[in-house]
């Protein structure tokens, strides 16, 4: 069984409020209970609260905290490769710096696009695409062409997924 220390370690959540960056503290039970979920997110709070020495109220409430400060979001992985069927692609998009947020409203838009981001980098976005066929893919690939601002694409395809996990760097393990 982990017991939390007295001196609860500081790690922050980033999370952005209309537009700007914000911080939100994390203490040492904050940490414990993201170390948790993150090793399985449908684990009762109950077992969570005996692991790390709180109550079962005081797990309920940090995650419905960090869940309305959107710290903490529950999803689902459906691998796409299991379901037969389907191409699962990334898109690396160059953009005219005035045109990305459109482009990024856009993307994020479009029901074949599952994650998008902004970047720095050689490329400025960053778009997941899970399409029924290649023909399907080439479609979307046109139609992000087209978009004005849009310099210049490139997409591969993802042939399996090996490990898919999030984590923040102030995670305990």
């Amino acid at each position: 069984r982990r017991r939390l220390g007295q001196q609860a370690q500081s790690s922050y959540a980033l999370r952005k409020i209309r537009g700007m960056p914000m911080r939100i503290p994390l203490d040492a039970t904050d940490e414990a209970i993201l170390v948790a979920l993150r090793e399985n997110g449908r684990r009762p709070y109950r077992d969570i609260a005996r692991e790390i020495g709180v109550s079962e109220g005081t797990v309920r409430g940090r995650v419905r905290k960090l869940e309305q400060v959107g710290a903490l979001r529950f999803l689902a992985f459906v691998d796409p490769m299991q379901l037969g069927n389907s191409v699962l692609a990334l898109m690396l998009v160059r953009v005219e710096g005035r045109t990305q947020d459109a482009i990024v409203a856009a993307l994020s838009g479009w029901s074949e696009t599952t994650y998008v981001s902004t970047l720095a980098g050689r490329a400025d976005i960053y778009a997941q695409l899970i399409c029924a066929d290649a023909d399907a893919l080439g479609e979307v690939i046109a139609r992000t062409r087209a978009l004005p601002g849009v310099l210049e694409t490139e997409t591969m395809l993802e042939l399996g997924v090996h490990k898919f996990t999030y984590s923040h760097a102030g995670a305990t393990r």
